[in-house]
């Protein structure tokens, strides 16, 4: 069971950021602006600015790298700071919002989860 939750987040959350990476690009999701006027100008700056291509780069290339086990934790370390930025935002001017950033806050989270359960068993291995 625990596989099986751990395999759909990290497929569920790598698909989502592959689709929302590339839809910076090509724009094929039509995404509403905020209502608060601070998101709206956060969101303005952005869209005009290197960190659009950036953030799209990593969302894409990070949901990628998640997927494969061997690079699993450095897709994980690439999108730590793209997902906390997206529900900051959400928490601090867009709470309601299109609700969508909660599935890969969501997933993320699992993710974590079973990452770091991952690592504690490895560091306690072979200890009596």
């Amino acid at each position: 069971m625990q596989n099986t939750i751990q395999t759909i987040s990290i497929w569920g959350l790598a698909i989502l950021m592959v689709i929302f990476g590339l839809n910076k690009f090509f724009g094929f999701i039509p995404v509403e602006p905020p209502a608060d006027p601070t998101a709206q100008s956060f969101m303005g700056a952005m869209f005009t600015s290197y960190l659009f291509v950036i953030v799209a780069l990593a969302e894409i290339v990070g949901g990628i790298l998640i997927t494969e086990p061997k690079t699993k934790f450095l897709g994980w370390l690439l999108l730590l700071p793209v997902i906390f930025n997206i529900s900051a935002f959400h928490i601090a001017h867009d709470f309601i919002g299109n609700g969508i950033w909660l599935l890969p806050t969501l997933f993320f989270l699992i993710i974590t989860y079973f990452q770091f359960g991952t690592i504690k068993k490895a560091m306690n291995y072979g200890k009596a």
